[in-house]
């Protein structure tokens, strides 16, 4: 407690050096901002809807204003050849070793103090205190806040606000989240554009860095592909934290990824209790391939769950669409050295685990069978002739009545399979049996009948 109260004294006196420093600058004109040009977005039209943003258009203007961007690290260097700083360091160098990760730490300990100190008037002792106190958790590896704010696309809400889980929030895209500003420094040739996203999604957190706010906005976007079947996907996210050493912890990242949002859902009144169930429920056994990336397993559910996400990103033929379905299903419920009568036990398979959860079994049996058969094709080089088109378009009316169960069957699927607790194999030869033995249908039954409540 006594080192502890020695060093925030000694950093306070530095904090409060800088503010005098920065003060006195400013009042005598040695410290003044400099003119830096701007490009501002203003969004014209905004309309949202069931359908999500449906209306939109923004235009840009170029505007001057004072900047202080490249006057603060020349303050910095400045602060750091007072005896105040030299005293910080070298006490922080007693009780913490010398390093070149420590000196780095103070240069951005006394950053944090110039930022702050010219972009708030309103910056006093007890946010001095304050910064002073996280500045020490890091030293000491302990965690601070995290977060990020995620644009994302597939999904649409009809509430303004859903909160899933504790620290995270789903909610409608705003106009000020589609304004910004930015010095033409950084995009000196033409204006940004970027996809406007259909629903915000913000996450915080107690941590120790960046890399866990990554593994968190894939964990979310898995969770959300799953809730219902939608091409989920962020195109842009910010992270922030409290975190003064941390410097991967601020910034924008923009996806690079051009896959399309071919399929979307909507979010609605009804839906927000059945998400909030079905986040605390899966997050908790969702397997770490779905989302921590280039994490190299391979097991029945990631090889399913990459197909559904193949069938869900991947635009193109539609036959290319339904057979990364299949195969999804495939990894699912057929056995390595089964050969033989594979599209029969497939469709037979999945209709009986989805009946249990209350699909209807003849609707899964065709759907998976005819499914099945354009599988086939596509895997042998083919694509659908006309008569099989013909008889599909007939028999569905739609080819999103076609695909769009099989995207469901196997989402659904995928999540009933991770909420049970039995190996692949053991579970197809329950399934099997349930057929002929009415003790082991109870059985598949209780086993299942909770993934009722989960799946939307």
């Amino acid at each position: 407690m006594k080192i502890d109260n020695a060093l925030s004294s000694t950093l306070k006196r530095l904090a409060l050096y800088a503010q005098r420093t920065i003060g006195d600058g400013i009042s005598n004109g040695t410290i003044k901002p400099e003119d830096e040009r701007f490009f501002r977005e203003k969004v014209e039209k905004f309309k949202y809807t069931d359908e999500g943003v449906t209306e939109f258009s923004i235009h840009g203007d170029y505007v001057t204003k004072p900047s202080w961007f490249r006057v603060a690290p020349r303050l910095t260097d400045s602060i750091e050849k007072s005896d105040e700083y030299s005293s910080a360091l070298a006490q922080l160098t007693t009780v913490f070793g010398k390093s070149d990760m420590l000196a780095n730490a103070s240069r951005h300990f006394v950053g944090k103090l110039v930022h702050e100190y010219l972009h708030s008037s309103k910056f006093g002792e007890a946010d001095i205190d304050s910064l002073i106190g996280v500045f020490l958790k890091d030293l000491r590896g302990e965690p601070v806040k995290y977060g990020a704010v995620v644009e994302i696309e597939g999904i649409v809400l009809r509430p303004d606000r859903v909160e899933p889980s504790y620290g995270v929030t789903l909610r409608r895209p705003k106009i000020e989240d589609l304004e910004e500003e930015s010095p033409t420094f950084m995009y000196p040739f033409f204006p940004r554009f970027r996809p406007t996203p259909s629903a915000i999604l913000t996450i915080e957190f107690l941590g120790r860095e960046a890399q866990e706010t990554q593994k968190k906005i894939e964990h979310s976007i898995a969770l959300l592909r799953l809730f219902k079947s939608g091409s989920v996907k962020s195109t842009r996210y910010r992270m922030y934290s409290d975190s003064i050493t941390d410097l991967m912890a601020h910034g924008v990242i923009t996806s690079h990824r051009i896959e399309a949002t071919l399929e979307k859902y909507l979010i609605t009144e009804e839906d927000v209790s059945k998400l909030k169930k079905f986040w605390q429920t899966i997050s908790e056994v969702m397997p770490p391939s779905f989302f921590e990336l280039g994490l190299a397993r391979i097991d029945h559910l990631t090889v399913a769950y990459n197909r559904y996400n193949d069938a869900l990103f991947q635009d193109g033929v539609f036959e290319r669409r339904v057979a990364n379905a299949v195969m999804g299903l495939e990894a699912l419920f057929l056995k390595s050295g089964e050969t033989h009568e594979l599209a029969y036990r497939l469709s037979l398979r999945t209709s009986k685990l989805l009946s249990s959860i209350g699909f209807d079994p003849h609707q899964v049996r065709e759907i998976v069978s005819d499914a099945y058969k354009v599988r086939n094709i596509f895997a042998h080089g083919g694509h659908l002739g006309y008569k099989e088109k013909k008889r599909i378009d007939s028999k569905y009316k739609d080819i999103r009545n076609f695909l769009r169960p099989m995207l469901d069957y196997l989402r659904t699927s995928i999540v009933v399979m991770m909420l049970i607790s039995k190996e692949k194999d053991e579970f197809i030869d329950l399934i099997d049996e349930s057929f002929v033995d009415e003790k082991q249908e109870g059985i598949l039954k209780g086993i299942v009948s909770g993934a009722a409540d989960i799946v939307a």
